[in-house]
C-alpha cells in the first residue's frame, strides 16, 4: 500500500511541476519597439506587447527598400530598426538595413542581451551585429520565428552563417 501511495504522490508532483512550467511558458512577454528614420538616433517608440504574428506583420509592413534608399540618398543612414525583447530571457533581436553594394542593401541583425537598469533612460544592451549580404527578407523572418520560439541555440547557429561585424554596448531612449 505504501508503494502505491508513493507512486501516486510522485505522479501528482510531476503533474504539478508540468503545470508550473506551462504557466511560466505562457507568461513569457515579448515587447517590440521601432526606430523610424524620422526619429533622432537612439530614440525608439514602444509598440508594446507583441506576438509572432504581430511582429511578423510589423516587419512586413515596413518598406525596407524605400526606407533604405531614401535615407541613403540623403546620407543620413538613420535607417528603420524593428526590435523585439524577450523580457523573461533578457534577449534582444533587432532588424535594420545597411549598404551592401552600390545598387543593393542588406539586412543588419542585432542580437544580444538587453539589461534593464535602474535608470530607465539608460538601459544597456550588449549586441552582436551581423550582416546578411542580401535583401532577402526570409533571413530576418526566420530569425524572428526562432526568437519567438525561444530557440536561441538555433539563432546562434543561423547567425554563424552570416557575416559578423562587431559587438557593441548599445544605449537607447524610449519616446514617451
Amino acid at each position: 500500500m505504501n508503494k502505491i501511495l508513493a507512486i501516486f504522490i510522485l505522479i501528482l508532483s510531476l503533474a504539478s511541476c508540468k503545470e508550473k512550467v506551462n504557466e511560466r511558458e505562457m507568461s513569457i512577454e515579448f515587447t517590440s519597439r521601432i526606430h523610424s528614420s524620422e526619429f533622432e538616433t537612439d530614440l525608439y517608440k514602444i509598440l508594446g506587447k507583441t506576438t509572432l504574428e504581430k511582429h511578423t506583420s510589423d516587419f512586413e509592413s515596413i518598406n525596407w527598400k524605400n526606407n533604405f534608399w531614401n535615407e541613403f540618398k540623403y546620407g543620413s543612414l538613420n535607417m528603420t530598426d524593428l526590435e523585439v525583447l524577450s523580457k523573461n530571457d533578457s534577449k534582444y533581436l533587432s532588424i535594420s538595413t545597411f549598404p551592401n553594394t552600390d545598387d543593393t542593401f542588406q539586412f543588419f541583425i542585432g542580437y544580444g542581451n538587453h539589461i534593464e537598469t535602474k535608470n530607465i533612460d539608460k538601459p544597456k544592451r550588449k549586441v552582436k551585429i551581423y550582416i546578411t549580404r542580401t535583401e532577402n527578407e526570409e533571413i530576418p523572418k526566420k530569425l524572428i520565428y526562432l526568437f519567438f520560439q525561444r530557440d536561441f541555440n538555433k539563432i546562434n547557429s543561423k547567425l554563424k552563417e552570416l557575416t559578423f561585424m562587431n559587438e557593441i554596448e548599445d544605449l537607447y531612449k524610449n519616446i514617451k
